[in-house]
């Protein structure tokens, strides 16, 4: 789907916004310091934090089946669909049965017909031809009712048919690949060229969207330039060095056999003057260092 791709957004370098020249990335830490080290540690406190917050959610509403029909219907009022259904099928599902099975599959059903009344307003916005909105709301609905039995796999397949639809093919995806293009027009302008050539990359596979077709025309030209291409691919390197350093990093207490061996990954591939070198053989130092009585 074309918002998927653009969720994944600029592909490799795209992780890496307002990075100064190939040269500057060498010194980029996996530590925490520099774009690439923040950036780690910002998506794993993001992680944690929806963990944690989901966690709660779910600690707070499982006393019974009776308090989770009750969180239920609220969820159900406040417009968290997903939420209620989540809740109403574990009432439903749940054996033995309890007096709340009865209820919980009524509402279930009741939401199905509730979401084939959204979904019907949804196509009722392509016939309007107001496209991007529609699909919107179509996506939205194949994910909220996504644990509503009688509902989930007509959505589904409904949403999945109309994305494959060529009269929509170009306008959904247009928008991503307006973005990326922009995107990657200005680290070119801003010298970060092995960058620009990674999101042209990944702009132009978002065709027949015109901001595609000029992304591929780009690309194609920078492809030509030797020096352009060594520059991406070293960055592309050295950012795929950085995201084992952090998956070893994890591993360190409780797999560090598993750590060293991707430790050991990054020293044969990474450049030996850049950062993430130095703090690889770093660690495996650390992790031969005699233990501390």
């Amino acid at each position: 789907m074309a918002r998927v791709l653009a969720v994944a957004l600029f592909g490799v370098c795209t992780l890496l916004p307002s990075l100064p020249a190939l040269a500057g990335h060498r010194g980029h830490s996996p530590r925490g310091g520099g774009v690439f080290g923040a950036m780690a540690a910002a998506a794993r406190q993001q992680a944690a934090w929806l963990q944690k917050e989901w966690a709660a959610e779910l600690k707070r509403r499982a006393k019974n089946n009776q308090e989770r029909m009750r969180y239920a219907d609220e969820a159900r009022k406040e417009g968290k669909p997903r939420l209620a259904a989540t809740l109403y099928l574990r009432v439903a599902l749940q054996r033995p049965k309890d007096k709340n099975a009865g209820a919980a599959k009524a509402a279930l059903k009741s939401m199905a017909n509730e979401g084939r009344a959204e979904m019907k307003k949804a196509d009722e916005l392509l016939s309007q031809n107001r496209i991007i909105e529609a699909f919107d709301k179509l996506d939205y609905l194949a994910w909220a009712y996504e644990e509503v039995p009688e509902f989930n796999s007509e959505i589904k397949s409904h949403v999945q048919k109309l994305h494959r639809d060529p009269n929509y093919e170009s306008v959904l995806k247009e928008r991503p690949a307006a973005d990326l293009f922009a995107a990657a027009q200005k680290q070119e302008s801003d010298g970060e060229r092995c960058c620009a050539y990674w999101t042209y990359e990944e702009a132009a596979k978002l065709a027949p969207a015109p901001s595609a077709v000029k992304a591929a025309e780009r690309f194609e030209a920078m492809k030509k330039d030797p020096e352009i291409v060594a520059e991406a691919e070293e960055c592309r390197l050295l950012q795929e060095c950085h995201q084992t350093f952090h998956s070893a990093e994890l591993l360190e207490k409780s797999l560090p056999n598993k750590a060293e061996e991707l430790f050991n990954q990054i020293l044969a591939k990474a450049p030996h003057d850049s950062e993430v070198y130095k703090c690889a053989k770093e660690e495996i130092a650390k992790l031969h260092a005699p233990k501390k009585k």
